[in-house]
């Protein structure tokens, strides 16, 4: 399966970014891609009245991915009652295949204030894997990658818009969750201040295979049968002991 990664700049308007996130779909539709993923909030970035226009955005994926016969996974925020959605919408060539709610809210972006919490992990199989979904922040939570891997998931797709300035954790933590879990990890990033950290594509051995540093597309080749047999030779997951990890389900104190 050849996925892109779409490491694209959020423009004046979602239009304008939406016209050149089709360009650079188009490229990597004709270098035989069947897969793209785009980064977090790709359209509109925090400008919550550009939440209006996705619909409309929407509309013109689910389009090309009918035209092109592609599956997008596409970052985008969406109205939510009176509070907005950061969500993750997997597109395919029939239309909505799954939509994914942010559910690790990131306090340095005011988003608890602006946003409500997704409830629900999202999987979905594609291209031979199962996939889980996740957005930027929650790789800070590797017990949701974890989650994921014990339900069979050997790819995680992670639209995202991480700063520069922690690109060291970014890096750090992409590589760890694919590691840990023995998955392929597809991490795609904003080309813009303030965010801008590479768009990263991490094999199961947790080795950085694809790193984008200026908008564009970039393409990778994932072989399904890479993280089944790595995780059939060296036994990770088998070896848990869960009985010891019960505290993980207590509330974090304060000191």
């Amino acid at each position: 399966m050849k996925v892109a990664l779409i490491h694209l700049a959020t423009r004046e308007t979602p239009q304008t970014t939406l016209e050149k996130a089709l360009n650079l779909l188009n490229q990597a539709h004709q270098q035989g891609a069947t897969v793209a993923v785009l980064p977090e909030l790709f359209p509109s970035g925090y400008r919550y009245a550009d939440a209006a226009k996705t619909p409309e955005v929407l509309s013109q994926l689910q389009s090309f991915c009918a035209k092109s016969d592609m599956t997008l996974v596409a970052g985008v925020l969406e109205q939510a009652g009176e509070r907005h959605a950061n969500r993750a919408k997997v597109i395919g060539p029939a239309g909505l295949q799954a939509s994914y709610t942010k559910t690790h809210l990131i306090p340095a972006f005011g988003e608890h204030q602006t946003m409500i919490p997704g409830q629900d992990l999202v999987t979905l199989d594609l291209g031979g894997y199962k996939v889980g979904v996740a957005i930027c922040f929650a790789l800070r939570f590797p017990e949701l990658f974890r989650a994921y891997a014990l339900e069979g998931a050997s790819l995680f797709l992670v639209p995202s818009a991480w700063p520069m300035s922690r690109s060291y954790a970014w890096e750090l933590f992409c590589k760890a969750r694919a590691a840990e879990n023995q998955a392929y990890l597809i991490a795609v990033n904003h080309a813009e201040d303030p965010f801008g950290a590479p768009s990263l594509a991490v094999d199961p051995f947790g080795m950085e295979i694809l790193r984008l540093e200026a908008e564009g597309a970039g393409l990778v080749e994932l072989d399904p049968a890479i993280p089944a047999r790595l995780r059939q030779e060296f036994p990770v997951l088998s070896e848990r002991r869960p009985e010891l990890y019960q505290g993980l389900l207590k509330s974090p104190t304060s000191k």
